[in-house]
């Protein structure tokens, strides 16, 4: 006899819609619990900021930074923090030089509106770089340090508080929607904005292979993301769960990038040249040259507009925001040492004009011997002839301005040393331009500001210390002194600007 088996039961229509609704009941129940998850950790260790800063720092080193956007609706703000926190036993130093009274206080703290905004106070927002944030010194020797104490009690009985929003490092791009941040949950009474320090911070020049360099099968590990696909990944990271997966994703990338930068550095193929090697002088930059055929330095004409161009747009929007909203601004313009080496960052470029690579490049050389032997007037008849074919280098100005500094024509010599600054190549270059840039915007805008370089150009003219060796010992931050200076030219603009703002 045979077996039959019992017949399964069908499903109908009514129980497979029942099941599907199940499943998907059940995936949206785990996309909840994955996303409060998210949101979780985010609030306890604050990844999906990281990403977006580290995102920035991803982006092809080609392209200037635009204003940034998605962040604008995160209250929660980076502050200095006034507390310093320990020292160290060892001397802080830079570019072979040891920098008095400097040292590792970096303290930041994370604050929301309910921690600093007070009924009865005033709040001015400071907001910029690292010369903002007061680097490499102590908050009481800092810019929002000094100026507090010189408000006294406060204006018209109100108590006046400084909130240093600076970032480190930080590009106007970037540093845009902490002006946003700031008009629309800190209600500040004023806003000082002193950036331009950091444009070309991240900038690296494309390099072409040098012929002494092997061949290898290998294409090159791509290390950089487009500004598209950083938008996507900003845009996908509104989901907290998707932000901790992408945070995860960058920090391995970040970790092969330096597994590849180590190897690179026990390489006999790498490139030798080493950034913040000489403070000041020009014997690293005449003995590391950026060859052409390495980098076409035309290119760099092109890039340096365009760079310039997206600091003044990024700017006009920061002082735009607060103005929209009835926040007064001040801005400044950015001190620099005029005298830090062309070299300090990046190669620079001997000659940019091909017809006169040898003649100039020759000059550069003999300059330089004629400097070392001070030999200043030799020198200074070589550089001038050769700019006349190619006014380019930064170099050449350099050595100029050391011949004019070996004659004593000290006002002379600040000059060729401002013009090498404008000429060269990347980070902390182009400062005349920059600072021509503040004060078209403030003009502009109608917005009180203070020339910090011609402040601090005026204080050395006065007192023979020129090239502001007491207001900057490094590359381009303040010196205690420096920021003294600031905040006494800042203070009664403070208190113009606020006691204006709370008139009806």
């Amino acid at each position: 006899m045979t077996e039959t088996s019992p017949a399964e039961p069908q499903e109908t229509p009514a129980t497979t819609r029942r099941s599907l609704r199940r499943r998907l009941l059940f995936i949206a129940i785990l996309l909840v619990t994955l996303e409060a998850a998210g949101w979780l950790g985010d609030y306890i260790f604050n990844y999906r900021r990281r990403l977006l800063s580290a995102l920035a720092m991803m982006r092809l080193n080609t392209q200037p930074i635009p204003v940034l956007s998605n962040t604008s609706d995160d209250r929660q703000l980076v502050l200095r923090d006034p507390a310093d926190g320990p020292g160290t036993d060892e001397p802080y130093r830079i570019g072979g030089v040891e920098i008095a009274g400097a040292g590792p206080w970096l303290g930041t703290q994370y604050v929301v509106p309910d921690n600093v905004v007070r009924d009865g106070e005033r709040r001015v927002v400071i907001v910029g770089g690292s010369a903002a944030f007061g680097f490499p010194y102590r908050y009481a020797d800092s810019l929002s340090g000094l100026v507090e104490p010189m408000l006294g009690q406060g204006i018209d009985g109100k108590q006046v508080r400084i909130l240093n929003a600076a970032q480190v490092g930080c590009t106007s791009g970037e540093l845009a929607p902490v002006v946003d941040q700031a008009v629309r949950f800190y209600k500040p009474a004023t806003i000082v904005l002193f950036v331009g320090n950091n444009e070309w911070f991240h900038w690296q020049p494309l390099l072409k292979p040098s012929s002494d360099q092997p061949p290898s099968g290998e294409s090159p590990a791509r290390e950089h993301l487009s500004q598209a696909s950083i938008n996507v990944l900003r845009t996908l990271a509104h989901s907290r769960t998707l932000a901790a997966i992408e945070y995860g994703l960058v920090q391995w990338t970040v970790s092969k990038r330096r597994a590849r930068q180590d190897e690179a550095r026990q390489s006999r193929t790498r490139d030798r040249f080493e950034s913040h090697h000489e403070l000041i002088g020009s014997d690293y930059a005449v003995e590391m040259p950026l060859a052409p055929e390495r980098y076409d330095p035309s290119e760099w004409l092109t890039v340096r507009q365009k760079y310039l161009d997206t600091f003044r747009a990024n700017l006009s929007q920061m002082v735009a925001t607060a103005r929209n909203a009835d926040v007064p601004v001040v801005l400044l313009t950015i001190p620099f040492n005029p005298r830090l080496s062309p070299a300090w960052k990046h190669r620079q470029p001997h000659s940019f004009a091909p017809e006169h690579h040898r003649q100039v490049t020759a000059a550069i050389a003999d300059a330089s011997q004629a400097v070392g032997q001070e030999q200043f007037e030799e020198g200074l008849a070589t550089v001038t002839a050769a700019l006349d074919l190619d006014p380019h280098p930064a170099l050449l100005h350099y050595l100029k301005a050391q011949c004019l500094e070996g004659l004593q024509r000290h006002q002379q010599a600040e000059l060729a040393y401002a013009e090498s600054r404008e000429r060269s190549i990347g980070n902390l270059g182009s400062r005349l331009s920059t600072n021509r840039i503040i004060r078209e915007v403030a003009e502009a805008a109608g917005v009180p500001l203070i020339d910090v370089q011609a402040l601090f150009q005026q204080y050395g003219a006065q007192r023979q210390r020129y090239y502001n060796v007491d207001l900057i010992h490094d590359d381009c931050h303040p010196t205690p002194l420096g920021h003294q200076l600031i905040a006494e030219a800042l203070a009664p603009l403070l208190r113009s600007a606020i006691t204006d703002s709370d008139m009806p």
